[in-house]
């Protein structure tokens, strides 16, 4: 693998500090831990005023908590939800499938 650094400087966590664990020990550095969804809000909103950053990856426990999502679904970067230790949640809102429907014009259903 030729991930020196380079390859995950334009990717993002943001989750709760057990799963944060996990993301460095495979490399990735630009993490926060929060504990609650007003603290992945502040954080959340700081993220999408960088220019460097292409993915944003929030735990789906925390955008169940998060009332901005449809506010910022069209902003780049693409944020992304992962499953965290306890493992996959039901979301209340499918991102990728509304950024889908919002560009093509076609509803994705899984």
């Amino acid at each position: 693998m030729v991930y020196q650094g380079k390859a995950l400087k334009g990717i993002a966590l943001l989750a709760d500090r057990h799963t944060v664990t996990c993301f460095k020990l495979a490399g990735l550095s630009n993490i926060f831990s929060v504990e609650d969804a007003k603290e992945a809000e502040k954080h959340l909103l700081s993220l999408l005023e960088k220019n460097d950053l292409r993915i944003i990856l929030v735990s789906e426990h925390l955008m169940n908590q998060i009332q901005i999502f449809e506010k910022i679904a069209d902003q780049s970067p693409l944020i992304i939800p992962i499953p965290d230790l306890q493992g996959p949640k039901v979301l209340k809102t499918d991102l990728i499938a509304g950024l889908i429907k919002r560009k093509t014009g076609i509803e994705v259903k899984f």
